[in-house]
């Protein structure tokens, strides 16, 4: 999976920038992501970065558009790139069991969270609370990416690794559970003080449990 500055690096919306408008955006993405996109000013973005707000209309139009930037690639790239993992893996060879394969996907995904946690808050924030952000970022999601997880529950299905349930529950199973670890440390509360590696074991051995065939 590509890192977020080599998505930001090759996205349409923010490729050839300048080093003052690079300051720009990533002072935008601290602010946005410790006071929210609402509350904070395009003057506060731009005294943040150390340059003048008429360097920031210079790139951007309004803040909105500023916002844009930051995460139509989320939904571009990122969220593609995530479901298509799932498609390319070698079932057989390396995941043997539903536990395999959800340790390599919960452990991937929480890695990637944490590093890139303020453009991840600003995200959620976004999609969650603004119904126009959230059209325009699954209008974002390539169409072929939602045929690819499919296909990849259905190939666990067939090896007896995982309940025969709609795969849309499925995918909500898995990511509620993901996003609901991150919310409630990272977005929620200050949870300095827990036993990380204790909890994703949980986690993990809770979405197996889960999606574990069994008999109905």
């Amino acid at each position: 999976m590509k890192s977020l500055i080599e998505v930001y690096q090759d996205s349409p919306e923010t490729a050839d920038m300048t080093d003052k408008q690079l300051m720009i955006f990533r002072s935008a993405i601290k602010l946005f992501a410790k006071k929210g996109y609402k509350d904070t000013s395009t003057k506060e973005i731009a005294h943040e970065a150390g340059v003048s707000e008429g360097s920031l209309f210079k790139r951007f139009n309004n803040k909105e558009e500023l916002l844009l930037a930051i995460l139509k690639p989320i939904s571009r790239v990122i969220l593609p790139e995530v479901l298509t993992e799932l498609s390319e893996a070698d079932w057989e060879s390396n995941y043997s069991t539903l536990h395999d394969f959800i340790s390599i996907l919960v452990r991937n995904r929480l890695e990637f969270f944490m590093a890139n946690i303020d453009v991840i808050r600003i995200f959620v924030d976004e999609f969650i609370y603004d119904e126009e952000i959230r059209k325009d970022m699954i209008a974002e999601i390539p169409a072929e990416y939602l045929k690819n997880i499919n296909a990849s529950f259905d190939r666990l299905k067939e090896n007896g690794l995982l309940i025969n349930w709609n795969n849309v529950e499925v995918f909500r199973f898995i990511f509620s559970v993901i996003f609901g670890y991150v919310a409630q440390h990272y977005f929620l509360f200050n949870s300095p003080k827990w036993d990380k590696v204790k909890e994703v074991n949980h986690l993990i051995d809770f979405i197996v449990k889960g999606l574990s065939p069994f008999e109905e």
